[in-house]
């Protein structure tokens, strides 16, 4: 009922808005939001008086005028000029420009002449500008290079020899397209193999065990060195002759952090002694992932899939949205420059139905692109479930993910609906409290800005919470079947119940993604540096720019592996209820637990 909802919601809404006519709706443009309007208040393209002349040209005094086309070229015998000028400087019958009364007009800001320009989104923009710009940012970049290579930059001055005829900027593009083939290969793909190989290291006996253990330790012998250092530093300022160069209070400064430190040290010890069999339990829980993401390897391109599903919404979307933003009122006004002209600028004013109506929008966006989330996180708990109750893993690949995907549609829609609801709700709130907040910025009103800034607080906390519930809440819906209100109160009561297990699994698993988003990224960019300057060095203009695309792109690739909202982070997440309940049936008969994974369609067998 609530999927039916969310897709009536969305799609018979897009159509009652955009298709049907309305009365108070105004039809929208979208070039009333992006084209310049011209010194009368006309937008460029719009209206019947300047249809034809979508682009604007700027003049001395600030204003625009609309064109045809943009000036390619420089020329000072022709020119451009306010409408009303045009027949004091044109003869129509000889066809000829009045040269000396045009360039009258230029001084006093009424014309230009045709200078080269670049159309950027209808909008003429001076080449002058753009190379000046293009050579600032040019020489910023060699600058600093050059600071690099010298250590210093103390003693480095940039002429205009120093930079060659190419832009550092179009360097940069053509080693992309030289190399876009190492680019792509180790951007994508290598890093996908290096972040497989990662998760299979975590595999190898006691490796885990000795990252984890041994960066516990290492944080309780680094408590423990400073305050041995502290106390030995007091001990050797108190026993300093006269003069003294250090005060009484530096020296017992340094004993009582010492003390801090020492005190901090059998803290963290008594930590690790109490947290000792949650950890065992966090660092199997996360081996156990990383084999489950290595045998559902379709798992790794979800954070693809979901991106695709909000991309095909979000393409009628934004239509929409641009064409409800320019339905308003165009308004102008006049404002003041230093040099006693005026510019004409534009302001759209709205009416309530608009405001509603993009309201709605936005709720609507809320909900889809909460909805997409709540999905992928039951697909993937039903597939690590599946995953981990089947006895035979030989059975288990990319097709059970699909059947998860599969069951997930027919069967648990109204639940991710029904939680992503909830989260679009809250999302709505905050937005209607973020506006508010802005009209009141004018008032002045202490009291009601502080009031409201508490209120958004706490809708954000609430936020966090509702989706850290909702995701647990999907797990055990994808495990056991739940509705959403009795998989959110499971959920709830399995997290008050296991709050230290919890923590535990959320440090552990803390670590691994750090060094993954670490290790993946840059033994990819290795790789591809060695690879590039053993083979098309000799093609490029320097091999930095496109090695730090390199790790961006990796990077990006190991946050589908490793971040809490990325896959591992997920599979980790399912894990954790699948285990408990694992440790509940081992206590009873063997021929009890088939049964039960049966019932609730968790033992996937041919």
């Amino acid at each position: 009922m609530l999927f039916a909802a969310w897709a009536a919601m969305t799609m018979l809404g897009f159509i009652v808005t955009g298709l049907i006519p309305n009365d108070g709706l105004e039809p929208g443009n979208p070039k009333r939001l992006l084209n310049g309007i011209d010194y009368e208040g006309r937008i460029c393209g719009v209206g019947t008086t300047v249809q034809e002349r979508e682009n604007i040209y700027f003049l001395p005094s600030g204003n625009g005028v609309c064109v045809e086309e943009c000036p390619a070229t420089t020329n000072y015998t022709q020119f451009i000029c306010y409408d009303e000028v045009y027949p004091e400087i044109f003869n129509n019958e000889t066809g000829e420009v009045d040269i000396q009364e045009a360039w009258t007009r230029v001084s006093a800001g009424d014309c230009l002449y045709h200078m080269a320009t670049t159309n950027i989104l209808s909008y003429c923009v001076f080449d002058s500008v753009i190379d000046l710009a293009d050579e600032a940012a040019t020489l910023a970049v060699e600058a600093e290079m050059a600071n690099a290579l010298n250590g210093t930059n103390a003693n480095y001055t940039v002429v205009s020899s120093d930079v060659s005829e190419s832009t550092w900027f179009e360097d940069v593009f053509a080693d992309m397209l030289t190399a876009r083939g190492l680019i792509g290969g180790f951007g994508l793909g290598v890093s996908v193999l290096v972040g497989t190989a990662y998760l299979l290291f975590l595999r190898i006996p006691g490796v885990l065990f000795l990252l984890i253990w041994g960066l516990l330790f290492g944080v309780w012998a680094i408590l423990a060195g400073a305050g041995v250092m502290l106390l030995q530093t007091s001990e050797t300022w108190g026993a300093e002759e006269e003069p003294r160069i250090h005060s009484d209070g530096e020296v017992n400064a340094a004993k009582y952090l010492s003390y801090i430190m020492f005190g901090m040290c059998v803290v963290w010890a008594l930590l690790m002694l109490w947290f000792r069999k949650r950890i065992k339990m966090a660092i199997a829980i996360t081996k156990e992932a990383s084999r489950a993401v290595n045998d559902m390897k379709l798992l790794i391109l979800f954070p693809v899939v979901q991106s695709a599903a909000l991309l095909i919404f979000l393409l009628p979307w934004v239509t929409f949205v641009l064409y409800l933003a320019s339905s308003g009122e165009i308004t102008t006004e006049q404002w003041e420059t230093g040099a006693g002209t005026t510019i004409t600028v534009k302001q759209f004013k709205y009416t309530d139905n608009i405001r509603y109506t993009a309201l709605y929008f936005l709720f609507a966006y809320f909900w889809t692109s909460e909805f997409i989330v709540a999905m992928g996180q039951i697909v993937v708990a039903m597939a690590v479930a599946s995953w981990y109750f089947c006895r035979d893993k030989s059975t288990i690949g990319s097709g059970t993910v699909l059947s998860s995907v599969k069951t997930s549609l027919f069967y648990h829609s109204g639940t991710a609906a029904f939680g992503s609801l909830i989260i679009a709700i809250i999302k709505t709130i905050r937005a209607i409290v973020a506006y508010i907040q802005k009209k009141t910025k004018d008032t002045h009103n202490k009291i009601l800005q502080a009031v409201l800034c508490c209120v958004q607080c706490c809708l954000w906390c609430l936020e966090k919470c509702m989706k850290f519930l909702n995701k647990n809440a999907y797990i055990q819906t994808a495990i056991f079947g739940y509705s959403f209100c009795t998989a959110a109160k499971k959920a709830f009561f399995l997290i008050a119940r296991n709050i230290m297990r919890v923590m535990a699994v959320g440090v552990v698993s803390e670590v691994v993604l750090i060094l993954g988003k670490v290790m993946i990224p840059l033994v990819s960019t290795v790789l591809f540096y060695v690879c590039a300057e053993a083979t098309i060095s000799d093609e490029l203009h320097g091999m930095v720019a496109i090695s730090v695309l390199v790790f961006i792109v990796a990077f990006f690739v190991a946050n589908m592996f490793t971040e809490r909202g990325g896959v591992y982070g997920h599979v980790r997440y399912g894990l954790h209820p699948a285990m408990r309940k694992k440790e509940k049936l081992d206590k009873y008969p063997p021929t009890l637990p088939t049964f039960f994974l049966r019932r609730f369609r968790l033992l996937r067998e041919d």
